[in-house]
């Protein structure tokens, strides 16, 4: 019997394969990571030296839609009976528009910087 007490206290004791949650700053930087990597062309985002601020507002914003999109629910409250239910056309229903606006904004910007540095090192 104690055996098996001893046996279950060192399962219990054992580090299990979870892992933590990733801090703020651990996030921010995986999202960067992530945009910086992204095929553009013959090279990639990050070859277009673009400024930190700028990178870091795009990697914010593609935070917040992703946590927006996964995690806010929105309950009906039971004294306000005239709510309606939100609608596929409803602005919150659709933050896959805010993300696919950034990264097409995101894209236009890098192909410009990109064909302006091309049109500079022609002879």
């Amino acid at each position: 019997m104690s055996a098996l007490l001893g046996l279950v206290l060192a399962i219990a004791a054992s580090p299990q394969d979870q892992q933590a949650p990733p801090t703020p700053a651990e996030l921010e930087q995986e999202v960067l990571d992530n945009v910086l990597g992204q095929r553009l062309g013959d090279g990639t985002v990050a070859d277009l030296a673009l400024p930190e601020e700028f990178l870091r507002r795009v990697a914010d914003r593609i935070v917040r839609s992703s946590f927006e999109e996964r995690y806010r629910i929105v309950v009906k409250s039971a004294e306000d009976p005239a709510a309606k239910p939100a609608t596929p056309s409803d602005p919150q229903r659709k933050p896959w528009i805010a993300v696919a606006t950034g990264g097409l904004a995101l894209l236009a910007i890098a192909w410009t910087a990109f064909a302006r540095r091309r049109g500079r090192a022609a002879p």
